[in-house]
């Protein structure tokens, strides 16, 4: 019975309740909760990547794009910053050979990719892909550099960047040789001879380029084999050879598929191969050869200089077509003649038109030393007191005095 009694008090509170409660709108399923505790952002906006476009180094001072409406009207968004750099015409500009396989195919992307390398030198990619040293029954070099040359005299240089290809047997009559053995290394040595003997007979500067390291460990050992090679033939012949294996190498000497880019930040610079490079990696790539390359043709453009600017001599032996030499006696005059010989007026200097770039950061030497200021170098006066220049320049203690301390006449 209590029971019974203690729920229908239960529920005639409830209904009591009810009654006294002021009306409340009912809310939808989807409206917004008072206490709802989510805070919804939106989302960053990311252009979507456009198929073609070239490897650009991103700015350092660079902020991301526009992430809320009142960015740009807050002033964190920086402008856009554009270099027009002029576009000189096409044969004021020297040119260069890029010749080799797939990797000195994607060295010429690399440079073309540089809007200062553009500027500044006219490039002409003579790449094939699968080619090589080895196989000249494939592509012959030797007479493709023949026929480069031959078509290009004036070309200010020449870069070389091939050897992926090579690891075959080369073919000696009817004998085959073993890749990397010693008669398949001399070889192969006479090739690379070949090749720049061809250069320095067109009087064009060569610049080879050696191979990066490669994901395979056996690989990279034979692309190493190849780069002592050819940096011994490249550098006794007084040629320029670029070392890449260990730019392209992590700390410890092996292969690494990222690594700091042109600026320094941390990017992807291989391809998924393991052999071939990236967008930035080609970038990366053209920076190691752009220096010394500008460095070549500078060479070149000054020694061209000087051989103009040198005053024009003729030797004794050779004269005009026409006439005659004429011995005269010692202390003779020679008979005046009214015909008037016109020489060739000089030929203008070519113009130093390769900028080299400055050096990144502020260059201190370590073996320069300061010079002392004037306070330090200046001479102190000499000291009056007889007995502090005896303690100081002597080192003589002075006289002791009777019932001090030092004083040890007493013994």
């Amino acid at each position: 019975m209590n029971r019974m009694k203690h729920a229908i008090g239960c529920l005639l509170l409830a209904w009591a309740c009810l009654l006294l409660a002021p009306a409340l709108p009912l809310r939808a399923e989807g409206d917004a909760s008072v206490q709802s505790w989510r805070i919804i952002q939106a989302a960053p906006r990311v252009a979507p990547a456009q198929p073609g476009q070239t490897y650009r180094a991103r700015r350092r001072y660079d902020t991301p794009r526009n992430l809320y409406p009142d960015d740009a009207t807050l002033g964190l968004i920086l402008p856009e910053i554009t270099v027009a750099l002029p576009d000189p015409a096409e044969g004021t500009r020297p040119r260069i050979l890029v010749i080799g396989d797939s990797m000195a195919d994607a060295l010429a992307a690399g440079m073309n990719a540089d809007p200062a390398i553009k500027a500044d030198l006219a490039l002409f990619p003579k790449t094939v892909s699968s080619s090589g040293l080895v196989r000249e029954d494939y592509h012959d070099w030797p007479k493709a550099f023949r026929e480069m040359f031959s078509a290009t005299p004036d070309a200010a240089a020449a870069i070389v960047m091939i050897g992926l290809n090579d690891r075959q047997a080369i073919r000696s009559g009817e004998t085959s040789l073993e890749p990397l053995g010693e008669a398949w290394l001399d070889a192969y040595r006479q090739r690379v001879d070949t090749i720049i003997r061809l250069s320095q007979e067109a009087r064009v500067p060569l610049v080879w380029v050696g191979l990066p390291v490669m994901r395979s460990p056996r690989l990279s050992q034979d692309m190493a084999t190849l780069n002592t090679l050819i940096r011994d033939r490249v550098t006794q012949a007084g040629e320029t050879f670029v070392e890449t294996y260990e730019s392209f190498a992590d700390g410890s000497g092996g292969f690494t598929a990222t690594g700091p880019d042109i600026i320094g930040d941390i990017v992807r610079l291989r391809g998924p191969d393991g052999i071939h490079f990236t967008p930035a990696g080609q970038r990366k790539l053209a920076f190691f050869v752009e220096k010394p390359l500008r460095l070549r043709i500078q060479d070149r453009l000054n020694a061209a200089s000087a051989a103009l600017a040198s005053p024009l001599s003729m030797p004794p032996q050779q004269a005009p077509a026409g006439e005659a030499i004429v011995s005269l006696p010692a202390g003779s005059v020679p008979p005046r003649t009214e015909r008037a010989i016109a020489l060739p007026a000089p030929a203008a200097a070519p113009p130093a038109i390769i900028r080299q770039r400055p050096e990144i950061g502020e260059i201190r030497p370590l073996s320069v030393q300061n010079a002392a200021p004037a306070l330090a170098a200046s001479q102190a006066p000499a000291i009056a007191d007889p007995v502090t220049r005896d303690l100081f320049d002597r080192g003589l203690a002075p006289e002791p005095r009777t019932g001090r301390a030092d004083d040890f006449r007493w013994r």
